[in-house]
């Protein structure tokens, strides 16, 4: 081969080996580049599953609101005392400065001016003149207490009768339903306008007994009941729930704790 062609046999060469180099180095940035894309989409779109799995779980969580099922956490709402159906009790209490918003005096029969919160208040009224219907004057003894109220009438009790058995008669203050506006201590004239367990043989305390639920109220402290609500048999008691709790609890003859499975 003459010199003057092994010099353009030389260039062409180096030619080819420049464009084959270009061309593999291009490749090579591109392939780089789409492994780092893919990396980013991957971490993009763990991020995207990751969040909204956070959110579906957190609009999936368990709300505190209570009415029906058989888990205690689909029943009570134990974390709101604003709830109908918060549980009260020597275990679970509530803020001495706690004062139901929805208060109004009962224009019913009663011992002594007392409220108790609307709802109650309405369901209360029914169940009155479902009494008076039947014949029977049922009479308001005691609603709403407040804390400081509570506080004075367990002193009271425990000057009188003595702490151990204060505490079966007498809630602490802070461990009564009367404090939540939703119980109401219901009396007759057949016991004197007295609080005594008697008032569950008489006719009125027989009608609370039956017919209680059927306007959203339960006989809080049931007899023989003492060693689970940790309270003595009160059938003059009455607690609000409204009417789908109150008569799920009625049906299952247990107590609240009962039902709720805590103690």
């Amino acid at each position: 081969m003459r010199i003057k062609d092994k010099k353009r046999f030389i260039i062409a060469c180096g030619g080819l080996a420049a464009i084959l180099i270009a061309i593999i180095v291009v490749f090579t940035v591109r392939l780089y580049h789409s492994g780092n894309n893919a990396q980013v989409a991957d971490k993009t779109a763990s991020a995207k599953t990751t969040t909204t799995q956070e959110a579906t779980t957190e609009n999936n969580s368990p709300t505190t609101t209570a009415e029906t099922g058989n888990d205690a956490g689909d029943k009570i709402s134990s974390t709101s005392t604003d709830s109908i159906t918060a549980l009260v009790n020597k275990n679970h209490s509530i803020s001495a400065s706690y004062v139901p918003n929805d208060l109004v005096t009962l224009d019913l029969p009663s011992t002594r001016d007392t409220q108790l919160r609307s709802d109650a208040a309405e369901a209360l009224v029914k169940l009155f003149n479902a009494a008076s219907s039947a014949g029977l004057d049922l009479y308001c003894c005691s609603g709403y207490r407040s804390y400081e109220t509570q506080s004075e009438l367990y002193d009271w009790n425990v000057s009188t009768y003595g702490a151990e058995q204060a505490d079966l008669v007498s809630a602490r203050p802070g461990m009564s339903e009367h404090q939540l506006g939703l119980a109401m201590d219901v009396t007759s004239a057949s016991v004197g306008f007295d609080l005594l367990e008697s008032f569950g043989t008489t006719a009125e305390g027989q009608f609370l007994k039956n017919n209680a639920y059927k306007y959203g109220f339960i006989i809080r402290y049931p007899q023989d009941k003492t060693n689970i609500t940790g309270y003595a048999y009160e059938p003059w008691h009455i607690r609000y729930l409204g009417v789908d709790v109150a008569t799920d609890i009625y049906n299952s003859g247990k107590t609240m704790e009962e039902y709720y499975g805590v103690n």
